[in-house]
Protein backbone atom coordinates (compact mmCIF):
# COMPACT_ATOMS: atom_id res chain seq x y z
CA UNK A 1 0.00 0.00 0.00
CA UNK A 2 1.42 3.60 -0.66
CA UNK A 3 1.91 5.82 2.27
CA UNK A 4 0.54 9.15 1.16
CA UNK A 5 1.42 12.10 2.24
CA UNK A 6 -0.96 15.35 3.55
CA UNK A 7 -3.52 17.05 1.63
CA UNK A 8 -0.90 18.78 -1.08
CA UNK A 9 -0.17 22.83 -0.03
CA UNK A 10 2.16 25.19 -1.38
CA UNK A 11 5.32 25.85 0.35
CA UNK A 12 6.08 28.16 -2.04
CA UNK A 13 4.29 31.66 -1.73
CA UNK A 14 4.30 34.47 -4.58
CA UNK A 15 3.55 37.97 -3.40
CA UNK A 16 0.62 38.63 -5.78
CA UNK A 17 -1.74 37.34 -7.53
CA UNK A 18 -0.76 39.33 -10.78
CA UNK A 19 2.07 40.83 -12.13
CA UNK A 20 1.84 43.85 -14.80
CA UNK A 21 4.93 45.05 -16.69
CA UNK A 22 4.41 48.56 -18.26
CA UNK A 23 5.91 49.25 -21.40
CA UNK A 24 8.30 52.19 -19.81
CA UNK A 25 10.05 49.12 -17.64
CA UNK A 26 12.83 47.11 -18.69
CA UNK A 27 11.86 44.47 -16.30
CA UNK A 28 9.19 43.85 -13.28
CA UNK A 29 9.61 41.43 -10.61
CA UNK A 30 8.07 38.53 -8.16
CA UNK A 31 8.83 38.11 -5.06
CA UNK A 32 8.93 34.40 -3.74
CA UNK A 33 9.58 32.52 -0.77
CA UNK A 34 9.58 29.33 0.79
CA UNK A 35 8.15 29.04 3.85
CA UNK A 36 8.12 24.96 4.11
CA UNK A 37 10.84 23.45 5.90
CA UNK A 38 12.42 21.47 2.44
CA UNK A 39 13.94 22.87 0.08
CA UNK A 40 12.39 22.88 -3.53
CA UNK A 41 13.25 22.96 -7.43
CA UNK A 42 10.94 25.97 -9.01
CA UNK A 43 10.16 26.30 -12.70
CA UNK A 44 8.85 29.22 -14.07
CA UNK A 45 7.66 30.21 -17.76
CA UNK A 46 5.05 32.15 -19.59
CA UNK A 47 2.38 31.26 -21.70
CA UNK A 48 -0.40 32.95 -23.61
CA UNK A 49 -3.36 30.51 -23.04
CA UNK A 50 -4.80 28.24 -25.29
CA UNK A 51 -1.39 26.39 -25.40
CA UNK A 52 0.60 29.09 -26.79
CA UNK A 53 3.61 28.65 -25.43
CA UNK A 54 5.75 30.90 -27.55
CA UNK A 55 5.37 34.30 -26.08
CA UNK A 56 7.58 37.91 -26.00
CA UNK A 57 7.71 37.62 -22.91
CA UNK A 58 10.25 35.92 -20.51
CA UNK A 59 10.99 34.92 -16.93
CA UNK A 60 14.30 34.49 -15.53
CA UNK A 61 15.75 32.26 -13.23
CA UNK A 62 13.60 29.45 -15.37
CA UNK A 63 15.12 26.94 -12.80
CA UNK A 64 16.06 27.63 -9.54
CA UNK A 65 16.46 26.03 -6.24
CA UNK A 66 15.14 27.73 -3.27
CA UNK A 67 16.07 26.50 0.33
CA UNK A 68 13.38 26.66 3.69
CA UNK A 69 13.23 30.50 4.85
CA UNK A 70 14.81 31.51 1.82
CA UNK A 71 13.76 34.83 -0.78
CA UNK A 72 14.13 35.53 -4.69
CA UNK A 73 13.32 37.13 -7.25
CA UNK A 74 11.64 35.90 -10.78
CA UNK A 75 12.23 38.69 -12.97
CA UNK A 76 10.18 38.87 -16.89
CA UNK A 77 11.19 41.51 -19.15
CA UNK A 78 9.90 41.68 -23.13
CA UNK A 79 12.55 40.42 -25.44
CA UNK A 80 10.67 41.56 -28.99
CA UNK A 81 7.85 40.55 -30.80
CA UNK A 82 4.83 42.74 -31.68
CA UNK A 83 2.23 43.52 -29.60
CA UNK A 84 -1.02 45.96 -29.39
CA UNK A 85 -0.10 49.42 -28.77
CA UNK A 86 -3.54 49.74 -28.54
CA UNK A 87 -4.71 47.84 -25.70
CA UNK A 88 -3.39 45.26 -22.77
CA UNK A 89 -1.70 42.10 -23.85
CA UNK A 90 -2.75 39.06 -21.34
CA UNK A 91 -0.70 36.24 -20.77
CA UNK A 92 -0.01 33.87 -17.89
CA UNK A 93 3.25 33.36 -15.83
CA UNK A 94 3.64 29.39 -14.00
CA UNK A 95 5.42 28.76 -11.33
CA UNK A 96 5.76 24.89 -10.07
CA UNK A 97 7.41 23.91 -7.26
CA UNK A 98 8.89 20.44 -7.27
CA UNK A 99 9.56 19.22 -4.05
CA UNK A 100 13.06 17.38 -3.68
CA UNK A 101 13.14 13.29 -4.10
CA UNK A 102 12.53 11.70 -0.29
CA UNK A 103 14.35 9.12 0.94
CA UNK A 104 11.58 6.86 2.13
CA UNK A 105 10.11 4.34 -0.80
CA UNK A 106 6.45 4.51 -1.80
CA UNK A 107 5.26 8.46 -0.96
CA UNK A 108 3.36 9.89 -3.71
CA UNK A 109 4.74 13.43 -4.18
CA UNK A 110 2.87 16.45 -5.84
CA UNK A 111 4.18 18.93 -8.08
CA UNK A 112 2.12 22.35 -7.36
CA UNK A 113 1.76 25.02 -9.90
CA UNK A 114 0.41 28.27 -9.36
CA UNK A 115 -0.52 30.15 -12.45
CA UNK A 116 -0.87 34.26 -12.04
CA UNK A 117 -2.08 36.86 -14.65
CA UNK A 118 0.79 38.58 -16.56
CA UNK A 119 -0.38 41.69 -18.13
CA UNK A 120 2.02 43.99 -20.52
CA UNK A 121 0.84 47.41 -20.46
CA UNK A 122 1.46 49.97 -23.13
CA UNK A 123 1.97 53.44 -22.73
CA UNK A 124 -0.59 56.15 -23.66
CA UNK A 125 -3.56 54.26 -23.19
CA UNK A 126 -6.74 56.44 -22.19
CA UNK A 127 -8.10 56.45 -19.17
CA UNK A 128 -6.96 53.64 -16.38
CA UNK A 129 -7.38 50.58 -15.02
CA UNK A 130 -9.35 51.72 -12.59
CA UNK A 131 -11.61 53.34 -14.55
CA UNK A 132 -12.45 50.76 -16.61
CA UNK A 133 -15.09 48.88 -15.22
CA UNK A 134 -17.48 51.85 -15.43
CA UNK A 135 -16.88 51.17 -19.20
CA UNK A 136 -18.18 47.29 -19.35
CA UNK A 137 -21.41 47.08 -21.24
CA UNK A 138 -24.06 44.55 -20.33
CA UNK A 139 -26.78 43.22 -22.08
CA UNK A 140 -29.47 39.75 -22.03
CA UNK A 141 -29.86 37.96 -25.37
CA UNK A 142 -30.80 35.16 -26.64
CA UNK A 143 -27.71 31.86 -27.29
CA UNK A 144 -26.51 31.35 -30.63
CA UNK A 145 -27.76 27.89 -30.85
CA UNK A 146 -30.64 26.76 -28.84
CA UNK A 147 -32.89 27.56 -25.96
CA UNK A 148 -32.38 30.06 -22.98
CA UNK A 149 -30.71 33.37 -22.04
CA UNK A 150 -26.90 34.38 -21.91
CA UNK A 151 -25.20 37.25 -20.28
CA UNK A 152 -23.17 39.13 -22.88
CA UNK A 153 -20.60 41.75 -20.96
CA UNK A 154 -18.51 43.98 -23.05
CA UNK A 155 -15.75 46.00 -22.47
CA UNK A 156 -14.94 49.59 -24.01
CA UNK A 157 -11.37 50.48 -22.57
CA UNK A 158 -8.23 49.34 -23.43
CA UNK A 159 -7.35 47.25 -20.23
CA UNK A 160 -8.92 43.73 -19.05
CA UNK A 161 -11.25 43.78 -16.41
CA UNK A 162 -11.57 40.44 -14.22
CA UNK A 163 -14.81 39.78 -13.09
CA UNK A 164 -14.89 38.49 -9.61
CA UNK A 165 -18.52 37.95 -8.04
CA UNK A 166 -21.47 37.71 -10.93
CA UNK A 167 -24.63 37.30 -9.58
CA UNK A 168 -28.07 37.24 -11.35
CA UNK A 169 -30.62 38.43 -8.70
CA UNK A 170 -34.18 37.93 -10.06
CA UNK A 171 -36.11 38.06 -7.21
CA UNK A 172 -34.54 40.47 -4.93
CA UNK A 173 -35.58 39.08 -1.87
CA UNK A 174 -33.92 38.43 1.95
CA UNK A 175 -34.34 34.67 1.60
CA UNK A 176 -31.56 35.29 -1.44
CA UNK A 177 -34.27 32.56 -4.02
CA UNK A 178 -34.00 33.23 -7.61
CA UNK A 179 -30.18 33.81 -7.40
CA UNK A 180 -28.00 32.50 -9.49
CA UNK A 181 -23.84 32.57 -9.32
CA UNK A 182 -22.11 32.95 -12.93
CA UNK A 183 -19.05 31.65 -13.70
CA UNK A 184 -16.85 34.78 -13.97
CA UNK A 185 -14.19 35.48 -15.98
CA UNK A 186 -11.84 38.13 -18.09
CA UNK A 187 -13.26 40.51 -20.14
CA UNK A 188 -10.86 41.45 -22.58
CA UNK A 189 -9.99 45.39 -23.72
CA UNK A 190 -12.85 45.86 -26.73
CA UNK A 191 -13.74 42.89 -26.72
CA UNK A 192 -16.97 40.79 -24.98
CA UNK A 193 -17.56 37.62 -23.12
CA UNK A 194 -20.80 35.51 -22.84
CA UNK A 195 -22.19 33.70 -19.28
CA UNK A 196 -25.06 31.31 -20.02
CA UNK A 197 -27.68 32.12 -16.92
CA UNK A 198 -29.24 28.75 -16.32
CA UNK A 199 -32.31 29.73 -14.56
CA UNK A 200 -33.79 31.78 -17.75
CA UNK A 201 -35.68 30.00 -20.16
CA UNK A 202 -35.94 32.56 -22.31
CA UNK A 203 -33.96 36.10 -21.94
CA UNK A 204 -35.45 39.21 -20.05
CA UNK A 205 -33.86 42.12 -17.82
CA UNK A 206 -32.69 40.91 -14.48
CA UNK A 207 -30.37 42.67 -12.20
CA UNK A 208 -26.62 41.66 -12.25
CA UNK A 209 -24.30 42.62 -9.11
CA UNK A 210 -21.09 42.07 -9.76
CA UNK A 211 -17.14 42.98 -8.07
CA UNK A 212 -14.21 43.13 -9.68
CA UNK A 213 -10.34 42.42 -9.45
CA UNK A 214 -8.20 45.30 -9.30
CA UNK A 215 -3.82 46.00 -9.60
CA UNK A 216 -3.29 44.94 -6.47
CA UNK A 217 -5.30 41.64 -6.41
CA UNK A 218 -7.91 43.43 -3.86
CA UNK A 219 -12.05 42.88 -4.35
CA UNK A 220 -13.59 45.93 -5.57
CA UNK A 221 -16.87 47.09 -3.87
CA UNK A 222 -20.25 44.98 -4.73
CA UNK A 223 -22.24 47.03 -7.40
CA UNK A 224 -25.25 46.15 -9.66
CA UNK A 225 -26.71 46.76 -12.92
CA UNK A 226 -30.47 46.58 -14.60
CA UNK A 227 -29.16 44.81 -17.33
CA UNK A 228 -32.10 44.84 -20.61
CA UNK A 229 -32.96 42.56 -22.58
CA UNK A 230 -31.35 42.79 -26.41
CA UNK A 231 -28.98 41.80 -29.41
CA UNK A 232 -26.08 44.17 -28.32
CA UNK A 233 -24.22 44.96 -24.91
CA UNK A 234 -24.86 48.76 -23.71
CA UNK A 235 -22.97 51.11 -21.73
CA UNK A 236 -24.95 51.26 -17.73
CA UNK A 237 -24.78 52.97 -14.78
CA UNK A 238 -23.51 51.16 -11.89
CA UNK A 239 -24.91 51.59 -8.41
CA UNK A 240 -23.55 49.92 -4.74
CA UNK A 241 -25.16 47.15 -3.82
CA UNK A 242 -26.93 47.27 -0.35
CA UNK A 243 -25.04 44.60 1.23
CA UNK A 244 -21.47 44.36 1.28
CA UNK A 245 -19.62 41.92 -0.96
CA UNK A 246 -18.34 38.46 0.96
CA UNK A 247 -15.13 38.04 1.31
CA UNK A 248 -13.65 35.57 -1.62
CA UNK A 249 -10.80 33.24 -2.27
CA UNK A 250 -10.11 33.95 -5.47
CA UNK A 251 -6.23 32.42 -5.20
CA UNK A 252 -4.00 32.36 -8.31
CA UNK A 253 -6.70 32.44 -10.94
CA UNK A 254 -7.95 35.87 -10.09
Amino acid sequence: MLCLQGPASASVMLSGTRVILHETQRETSLPMKNTGTSPYVVQAWVDAGDGRSKTPLVVTPPLSRLDPGKENLLRIMRVGGELPADRESAFWLNVKEIPQTPNQENVLQVAIRSRLKLLYRPTGLPGSSAEARALLKWTVSAPAQGQGAVLKVGNASAFHVTLLKLTVNQGQGPDGKDQEELDAGMVPPFGELSFPIQTLKAPRAVQINFTTINDYGSESPEEFVKVPEGAEPVPLKAEPARAPAASSSGGAQR
